[in-house]
């Protein structure tokens, strides 16, 4: 019996799988903490909720932008491949923002949804 490489095994199921690191789905609590947890600082984690929500409570590394400003309001240097995840109380405003941003050519948007579906603490 002839034996696979362990990188053409993995290659394959990269290619299978459909995602690259950079297509990780953080649409996932696990995977949101995780990402915010590591030193990777090439992503926008945004908010997009009213001052007053934002401060009672956000999660860690959440950067407010009110969904009513996006994308003008985005920060400069900002590139439309760049990552984007959102989310705001119940996931309405947030996919506001993501419809609008995708409306304004940002290609990798994630809504993160609900601040409810964060199971973590707040800040």
């Amino acid at each position: 019996m002839k034996r696979i490489p362990l990188i053409a095994l993995i290659t394959a199921l990269t290619v299978l799988s459909g995602l690259t690191a950079a297509e990780t789905d953080y649409t996932q609590p696990d995977a949101l903490r995780t990402l915010l947890e590591s030193e990777d600082g090439n992503y926008l984690f945004l908010d997009v909720r009213t001052g007053p929500e934002y401060e009672a409570g956000h999660i860690p590394g959440a950067k407010l932008i009110p969904h009513y400003e996006l994308p003008s309001a985005l920060p400069e240097g900002t590139g439309k491949d760049d990552l984007i995840i959102l989310y705001c109380r119940s996931g309405n405003r947030s996919g506001q923002a993501a419809r609008a941003l995708k409306a304004a050519g940002f290609s990798n948007v994630q809504d993160f949804g609900g601040i409810y579906r964060w199971p973590f603490e707040l800040e």
